[in-house]
């Protein structure tokens, strides 16, 4: 399976997001088999819009301590209900090229995600 990078968009206390091109699948990619990944540096969150629902779960990997933690998370689709993750530890999500790796248990055209960085606050 291959794996989908998901660009990360900065998030600003006046800004705005327009889902038609800033979305991963309103970028006209689509939903299918394999890892999701976005760059993450502490400040990174993920919203997603499902479709028709999906679980979504997220590879965690060992700290320096051998700390592990477990997220797999239902999302209701079809209800208009944003789900939001993060922002992700980079100790514990991110892989060696300091991205976190996501699956999801349904593939649906539909679904959208959006990577967002949130800024330092000015």
């Amino acid at each position: 399976m291959a794996d989908y990078t998901l660009s990360v968009r900065a998030l600003t206390k006046a800004g705005v997001i327009d889902l038609d091109s800033d979305a991963y699948a309103k970028a006209g990619n689509t939903i299918a088999a394999g890892d999701y990944v976005f760059p993450n540096d502490g400040k990174t969150i993920l919203l997603m819009d499902a479709g028709t629902g999906a679980t979504v779960t997220f590879t965690a990997r060992a700290d320096k301590y051998g700390r592990t933690e477990t997220l797999a998370v239902a999302v209701a689709g079809g209800g208009g209900e944003i789900a939001a993750f993060g922002p992700f530890l980079p100790e514990l999500w991110n892989d060696p090229s300091g991205n976190v790796h996501f699956s999801l248990s349904a593939y649906n055209a539909g679904d959208i995600f959006l990577a967002l960085r949130v800024a330092n606050p000015s």
